[in-house]
């Protein structure tokens, strides 16, 4: 008789220990999963060495893009110190105030070619489509629209990826994923023929390239964008007194 009591006291404390467990107040387990997502740190795309302005090629390396002011910048320093060996300690005030525009552009325009997701374009077939186009390669290892009579370009093409040059030796070994056209301002036309003629060589190379013409925002390119421009640069042409050449 006793034996069966200590069963049933033994069964009787199990059972209540089951409801107690089974009853579980469930705010404290939602409390327990908030402290542990609180601790949980969630996988960032920064984590894998992401860069903000990088593009990704498709071995998964980051790819930084060439910026048009450093590439101007670069150009007009090259011209002025070579402008500077050619000219002696007589030279003009006029000449020197010129030197100095050149190397300080007022205005950087720029358009951007590039394939649709994400198709690289290879070394050749831009070298092809780039001399078929009508440009010239040359200063700092990138191509250039050259103007009759006049040392500096209407515009140049450089590579999209940084530094944005290429290398004349490995257009059977390299692609890239798009180039960056630029004009720097003042140029050695009038804001406005220099921008159409840029605007007609990337359309020209993105039809030779399949690919499409972007604007400075790496945006398609659309007829408003491009009469906006268009007015931007014969208000830059009637500051500085410029008309059309020709």
């Amino acid at each position: 008789m006793d034996n069966l009591r200590l069963i049933l006291i033994v069964l009787g404390l199990i059972v209540l220990a089951a409801i107690v467990l089974l009853h579980k107040p469930a705010g404290q387990s939602q409390r327990n999963h908030a402290r542990w997502l609180s601790g949980r740190r969630e996988p960032h795309l920064g984590d894998a060495g992401r860069s903000d302005a990088g593009e990704t090629t498709p071995h998964g390396r980051a790819e930084m893009p060439a910026s048009p002011s450093n590439l101007a910048a670069g150009l007009a320093s090259a011209r002025l110190v070579a402008a500077e060996s050619d000219f002696d300690d007589d030279e003009s005030d006029a000449a020197a105030a010129q030197r100095q525009r050149q190397s300080n552009p007022d205005k950087i325009v720029t358009l951007y070619i590039q394939r649709k997701e994400g198709r690289r374009i290879k070394g050749t077939e831009l070298h092809e489509a780039a001399t078929k186009a009508g440009l010239n390669f040359g200063e700092m290892n990138i191509f250039h629209r050259l103007h009759e009579g006049a040392s500096d370009p209407v515009f140049s093409m450089a590579n999209l990826t940084a530094p944005g040059h290429f290398d004349p030796h490995s257009w059977n070994v390299f692609d890239t994923p798009g180039v960056t056209f630029f004009t720097t301002l003042p140029a050695p036309v009038s804001a406005l023929d220099a921008w159409d003629a840029m605007l007609a060589t990337a359309r020209r190379m993105a039809e030779l390239l399949e690919a499409e013409v972007l604007d400075d925002n790496r945006c398609l390119v659309t007829r408003q964008r491009i009469a906006q421009v268009r007015e931007e640069m014969r208000d830059y042409d009637r500051k500085h007194g410029l008309g059309r050449s020709g």
